[in-house]
């Protein structure tokens, strides 16, 4: 396909400098006829440098983690021709430092869960040799209609980059979006993805289960790696935005495996004296789609009878500099949201740092946000508060990973830099979760999960 790409790009620039040729020849001012060296010098390069610390302090004699990345990468994106553009971008990482992520914990055989996806979660020895190639993509704009083929990022609710490692998700396939001023739609047919905390490329049915898969609702070891049949996957989305309503709505069709259809309503409304009122509302519903990627229940990824929905709601007040807000998630009994953790992080208004809500069923989450642009101009701060009810972590028809209830603590600070160092963010994040009956939760399932600290400290430069 990166053949396809290259031979593509140069052949449109060829005849864009022949008819240039042919002009200078008949022009008597022209000097000299345009080179495609000239053309392409005319194109953006982009520059990103990027260290990550981690380090995560569980409770008592279980292991405690730490780890210093940092790594490099560059990009170009050609000067656009009568609507084509090509990209491509690269990264390297290296690892300067590490404590103990990649051994099993002694007391109870877990291994890494955090800091190892800075890495190659694949191959656990590979230090240095951390390199992918990750954007390549040609691209075609026609007023408010764009499309891009090959490897490219995506933003959405459920699918996305997931970007809190050292390098993110991207997508390979085809993408076409309607950009209007009130209005955003995109659909895209995806085929492959690289997945944060790895170095290959995947075919989609191949990426379910890269990252640990938890149970099936027998309760035995999910089988579904290495044994999901899937063409691939259809993404369609709406976008829309006019006088303080944001409404839009997504959904995700995973070829013989399963569907979630996603919504959500938000609305502003300011007051007389400076306050701004916010609200909002999501909405989630998924089934299964025919035997759920297998016709052995034991590989499937989803039961052909789990139908599940979640409901989300938010309730928020602006005052200046400031804002508070009440945040409620509820999954129904129905089953279990299942959607592939390789695939992005799901965008709750419930959802903190360091936590997701996929594999849950029965559940519910009440989270307190406060956020706070701060009088120094570049900082930004956020706090939040949780509280996360599970079922029994050995319901395995609701609880998919084994997770306790626990309550969920998150800081955040950010800043961003000026003038000279421009492009420049610090990012400090500190999460602290904590069973809601730690006494009765064994080790194998508090180690990585509840009573634990986790810390994050992340200089991110792109120029």
């Amino acid at each position: 396909m990166s053949k396809m790409f290259v031979l593509v790009f140069l052949l449109s620039t060829s005849v864009q400098l022949s008819a240039q040729d042919f002009a200078n020849k008949n022009d008597s001012t022209a000097l000299r006829p345009t080179k495609l060296a000239d053309e392409l010098k005319k194109g953006k390069v982009d520059f990103h440098l990027k260290s990550f610390f981690m380090a995560t302090q569980n409770r008592g004699d279980l292991l405690d983690y730490a780890t210093l990345a940092a790594g490099a990468g560059i990009g170009y994106t050609s000067p656009e021709w009568k609507g084509f553009q090509a990209r491509f971008n690269g990264f390297f990482t290296f690892q300067l430092f590490e404590n103990n992520i990649r051994i099993a914990d002694p007391i109870t055989g877990a291994g890494n869960r955090y800091e190892i996806l800075l890495y190659d979660m694949n191959d656990v020895t590979n230090t240095n040799k951390l390199d992918r190639l990750e954007e390549l993509y040609l691209s075609y704009r026609y007023k408010k209609l764009s499309f891009k083929l090959g490897r490219q990022r995506v933003h959405s609710p459920l699918l996305n980059e997931q970007d809190n490692r050292m390098r993110p998700n991207v997508f390979g396939g085809l993408s076409a979006t309607y950009a209007a001023k009130d209005l955003k739609v995109t659909g895209m047919w995806i085929e492959s993805v690289t997945i944060r905390g790895t170095v290959d490329w995947y075919q989609i049915e191949d990426s379910f289960g890269v990252y640990p898969f938890g149970r099936n609702p027998f309760g035995q070891p999910s089988g579904y790696k290495g044994n999901i049949d899937s063409k691939g996957i259809a993404m369609l989305g709406a976008q829309y935005h006019k006088s303080g309503l944001t409404a839009q709505a997504w959904n995700y069709y995973a070829e013989n495996v399963f569907n979630v259809s996603f919504g959500q309503l938000e609305y502003q409304k300011s007051l007389d004296n400076r306050m701004r009122i916010h609200v909002g509302a999501q909405g989630l519903y998924q089934i299964a789609i025919n035997d759920g990627g297998n016709a052995d229940s034991q590989k499937a990824f989803i039961m052909p009878e789990e139908k599940v929905n979640a409901f989300g709601g938010k309730l928020g007040v602006f005052y200046r500099k400031h804002n508070l807000s009440f945040n409620y998630l509820q999954i129904g009994k129905g089953g279990r949201f299942l959607f592939p953790r390789e695939w992005g992080r799901e965008n709750f208004f419930a959802s903190l740092g360091r936590e997701r809500y996929e594999g849950s069923g029965d559940m519910q989450a009440y989270v307190l946000k406060y956020d706070l642009a701060t009088p120094v101009e570049g900082l930004f701060t956020q706090l939040g508060a949780g509280l996360v009810n599970h079922s029994e972590v050995d319901n395995f028809r609701s609880n998919k990973y084994g997770i306790p209830s626990y309550y969920h603590f998150a800081g955040l600070a950010e800043y961003k830099f000026k003038d000279y160092f421009e492009g420049l963010n610090l990012q400090l994040l500190i999460v602290n979760k904590t069973g809601r009956n730690s006494a009765n939760v064994p080790d194998n399932l508090r180690i990585n999960r509840v009573d634990l600290w986790n810390f994050n400290l992340i200089m991110d430069y792109k120029f």
